[in-house]
């Protein structure tokens, strides 16, 4: 405990600042997709963080007619012998670049065919991507793409807690269901926040920073995490005391709403840092850690210090991003 003890706050910065930059760099959140067949000629697949959202606006659909135009002004400087890739940005940004050159052969009646090279769209948007998968891409000019998803929006189910892939197929502008799938969403997670906590009568302000994993099993969300809370006590001198504890907890989403998250969790702390007089040696740190809504968080707890001689509760609460 003593080796613990003689942590710097300059070694705890350093460490707060690896981690923070290797979850900024791995974090990653999944979505939902929409997936569609034209004709058996092109695949649709569009990436978007709510498929409810492509029912109450009609950007997807503009940005799909948006790029089969772009595609008719540049198809003279298209090959249909060579893969190419084109990128589109709904600012009006339009790149062509060689695509993957693989050929494709499909197996009928015992015999292969050549189905050609592929072609690929990319169309970036502020909320959406949209990647298209074809023989041709210079073809598409002549697909109902934009009619075919405004038909599929119609279809779509209601919100479940689940991240889902759905997938239809739009024949001569006939549009059936294929496939629903429900994705499993691991997150990782990077929490900053600032806050104040009851200790001993007196409000302490606080910091704190915290990485964790969002786990969805069978549609309940667990969040094991760790994190810091670096408190600052002033003492009559003027002078700041800081004093952090190192926290693991494990956090459940106990709201049964979709598009709504409360997580309930508990947590185990230790003082890692000790200044001042507001604690003494050996302090734990046991209690509850409740989030109503996104970026709110209360944490009720019982303070055990002075080598388990005293106890006493507290709380804190606090807003983070």
């Amino acid at each position: 405990m003593h080796v613990i003890n003689k942590i710097t706050m300059k070694q705890l910065c350093l460490i707060a600042t690896i981690l923070m930059i290797s979850t900024a760099s791995f974090g990653q959140s999944i979505g939902d997709s929409v997936v569609f067949y034209v004709d058996n000629r092109a695949e649709i697949n569009i990436a978007v963080s709510n498929y409810i959202n492509l029912k109450s606006s009609n950007d997807v659909v503009a940005a799909l007619g948006d790029f089969k135009r772009a595609v008719a002004q540049i198809e003279d400087q298209l090959s249909p012998a060579s893969a190419e890739l084109i990128r589109y940005s709904i600012d009006g940004s339009v790149t062509v670049e060689p695509g993957n050159q693989k050929v494709t052969y499909l197996r009928k009646d015992g015999d292969f065919t050549n189905t050609g090279v592929r072609d690929r769209g990319i169309i970036i948007g502020k909320d959406f991507k949209i990647f298209i998968t074809t023989s041709d891409i210079a073809n598409i000019t002549d697909l109902s793409l934009s009619e075919c998803l405004e038909k599929i929006t119609t279809m779509l189910p209601e919100k479940s807690r689940w991240s889902k892939s759905l997938y239809y197929e739009c024949i001569d502008g006939a549009v059936m269901k294929l496939e629903e799938k429900n994705n499993e969403l691991d997150v990782l997670e990077l929490t900053l926040g600032a806050g104040a906590g009851l200790v001993k009568n007196t409000w302490v302000p606080d910091i704190s920073f915290g990485v964790g994993i969002g786990l969805n099993k069978k549609g309940v969300a667990r969040f094991p995490y760790i994190s810091s809370n670096m408190l600052f006590d002033f003492d009559l001198e003027g002078s700041t005391n800081t004093n952090t504890f190192l926290n693991i907890g494990y956090g459940w989403d106990i709201n049964k709403q979709p598009n709504k998250k409360e997580i309930l969790g508990i947590e185990l702390g230790y003082l890692v840092s000790q200044q001042g007089d507001l604690f003494g040696e050996n302090t734990f740190k046991l209690g509850a850690n409740w989030s109503p809504v996104k970026g709110v968080f209360v944490s009720p707890h019982l303070y055990v210090t002075d080598n388990f001689d005293m106890v006493f509760p507290g709380i804190r609460v606090g807003f983070g991003f």
